[in-house]
C-alpha cells in the first residue's frame, strides 16, 4: 500500500518505529525536552510528554494504521511545559506491513516560554549549519534595505571579506547570515562570536584554540577558525579586540593559516570572514581602536546598515511582521494597534532599532488584555516620547556619512589599481560585478570634475 506524505513548510518531524522508538527527529528547539539534548533519535516518544494518550495521531498511525489531517493537540513535555501540536500524522507500510509512523507538526507554546521559541528555527538545512536566517529574511520597504537585500546576492559568489557596520538592533547577524546563506559555503557551518562579550585573553584561545600543556588546565581543542573551515566566521563587535590580538587575527586572515595556542604546527584553512561593529569605522581608526591595515583587508565588501527610523515605512512594516510572528507562536488573534500606538511608534527614535521594536511588541502582548494593543499595553517612555531629535543630528550623520563613503572610494580605487585596472579582476577581488564596479568608479569620476 503506497501512502502520499506531505511535509508542510516550517515543520517539525518526528519518525517512530512501530515500538514508538524515534529513527529520526528534526526539531527546532531540543531545549525543550531538555538540557544538552541535540537529537532525539533511541528515544521512545513516551519520553518526551507526560501521559502520552494511545489516540494520540502519531501512536494511531502506527498501532492502527489511521492517518489523521490536520489535528490539533495539547500536550505537556517531559519539562512540564505546556505545548499545542498542530500538524499531520501518517502510517508508513513495507507492503501491507505497518513498519512505523511519521508526523510533520508545528508547536505552539505559552508566553512564558517565548524567549525559548526564538530557537525554534524553521527549516531543516538552515538549523544545521548554525544559521536562521537568509536573505528572504530582512523584512523592508526601505530602498536603501533593499539595495542592500540586491547587492547580498551581487556578492554570492565572492569569497570576499565582508565588514558591517551599524547600530545596536539593525541587524548585523541577520545580514552576516544572510551572506552565507547566499554564497557557496552554505553547506558548511557559519560561526558567530561577539568578540565584545569576552576578555582578550580568553578570547585568543576560543578563536584559535589550544593545545595540551600549553596552560594550566590546556586541552586540545579547535578554535573557532577551526570549527569554520570551509565556512564563514562572523566577529561581532571587533573593535573591541586589543591591538596585539588584532595583529595576530590580521596575520590569521591574510595567510588563511592558524596555530593553536601552544602548538608548533600550523594549519591550512579556508573560511571567509565577516565582521561587525557597532561604532563609526572611521571614528575608530581615528583614535586608534582599530588596526588600518586590518579593516582595509576586512572591509572589501562593505555595508553600512541604517537606522530604523531612517527606514521609511519600516516601522509599520515590522510592526505587522512582529505581530504575526507572535500571533502564529503564541496561537493568538492579536490586530493591528490601534491608530495612537502607531502615531507614537512612527514619532519615536528608536535608539534599539529593530531589536527595540520587537522587545515592545512581545511585551504588548503580554499585557494586552484585548487582541489590539492599545496605549497602556507599551511602555511609558515611548507614550511620552516626542520625537525630539539632537541638535545637529542631521549634519552629524551627513557628516558620517561621507566619511564612510570615502573609505569605501579609498577601498575601491585601491583595488582598482592593484589589479593593473582591470575592471574583471578588481570587480572579482572585491566580490562586486563588473557592472556595479563600473557605475562606483564612473561616480568616483565624475565627483572630480
Amino acid at each position: 500500500m503506497e501512502q502520499e506524505l506531505i511535509r508542510k513548510e516550517n515543520t517539525d518531524i518526528l519518525l517512530i518505529d512501530t515500538d514508538g522508538v524515534i529513527l529520526f527527529d528534526d526539531i527546532g528547539n531540543y531545549r525543550y525536552f531538555g538540557l544538552g539534548i541535540e537529537s532525539l533519535k533511541g528515544m521512545n516518544i513516551r519520553q518526551l510528554f507526560m501521559d502520552l494518550p494511545d489516540d494520540y495521531p502519531l501512536l494511531k498511525a502506527v498501532n492502527e494504521g489511521v492517518s489523521t489531517v490536520d489535528f490539533t493537540w495539547n500536550l505537556r513535555n517531559n519539562r512540564n511545559i505546556q505545548v499545542q501540536k498542530v500538524g499531520d500524522a501518517y502510517p508508513i507500510y513495507d507492503g501491507d506491513t505497518i513498519i512505523g509512523a511519521i508526523e510533520f507538526t508545528l508547536f505552539y507554546y505559552d508566553q512564558n516560554h517565548i524567549r525559548e521559541i526564538e530557537r525554534h528555527q524553521d527549516n531543516v538545512f538552515y538549523r544545521s549549519n548554525n544559521t536562521k536566517y537568509t536573505v528572504d529574511t530582512i523584512i523592508t520597504g526601505d530602498e536603501k534595505m533593499k539595495r542592500i537585500k540586491a547587492e547580498i546576492e551581487d556578492i554570492a559568489i565572492s569569497d570576499s571579506n565582508v565588514f558591517i557596520y551599524g547600530k545596536t538592533g539593525t541587524g548585523k547577524e541577520l545580514v552576516a547570515q544572510s551572506i552565507h546563506n547566499s554564497s557557496r559555503r552554505y553547506m558548511k557551518k557559519f560561526i558567530s562570536q561577539n568578540c565584545g562579550a569576552i576578555p582578550s585573553n580568553l578570547l585568543e584561545s576560543i578563536l584559535f584554540g589550544t593545545t595540551r600543556g600549553a596552560f594550566t588546565g590546556a586541552v586540545d581543542s579547535p578554535g573557532l577558525f577551526e570549527l569554520a573551515h570551509g565556512g564563514t566566521i562572523f566577529l561581532d563587535e571587533i573593535n573591541s579586540l586589543d591591538i596585539n590580538l588584532q595583529i595576530k587575527l590580521l596575520r590569521a586572515i591574510e595567510s588563511k593559516r592558524i596555530r593553536r595556542i601552544g602548538s608548533e604546527e600550523e594549519k591550512k584553512l579556508d573560511f571567509r570572514v565577516i565582521a561587525a561593529t557597532n561604532e563609526e569605522p572611521f571614528l575608530l581608526l581615528q583614535q586608534g581602536k582599530m588596526k588600518p591595515d586590518l579593516f582595509y583587508r576586512l572591509a572589501i565588501i562593505y555595508f553600512q546598515l541604517p537606522d530604523l527610523v531612517d527606514r521609511g515605512g519600516d516601522i509599520e512594516i515590522l510592526t505587522k511582521y512582529f505581530i504575526d510572528y507572535f500571533n502564529s507562536k503564541m496561537n493568538r488573534t492579536m490586530e493591528y494597534p490601534e491608530d495612537g500606538v502607531m502615531k507614537v511608534f512612527c514619532r519615536y527614535d528608536w535608539p534599539g532599532n529593530i531589536r527595540e521594536l520587537r522587545n515592545v511588541i512581545e511585551g504588548a502582548f503580554t499585557f494586552a488584555e484585548e487582541n489590539r494593543i492599545r496605549l497602556s499595553d507599551i511602555p511609558e517612555y515611548i507614550q511620552k516620547s516626542h520625537g525630539v531629535k539632537e541638535k545637529g543630528r542631521g549634519k552629524q550623520k551627513l557628516a558620517v556619512n561621507v566619511e564612510t563613503d570615502l573609505i569605501e572610494k579609498e577601498i575601491v580605487l585601491g583595488i582598482y589599481e592593484e589589479m593593473g585596472r582591470s575592471l574583471g579582476a578588481a570587480a572579482e577581488a572585491l566580490g562586486l560585478s563588473k557592472s556595479a564596479l563600473w557605475h562606483k568608479l564612473h561616480k568616483y569620476e565624475s565627483e572630480t570634475i
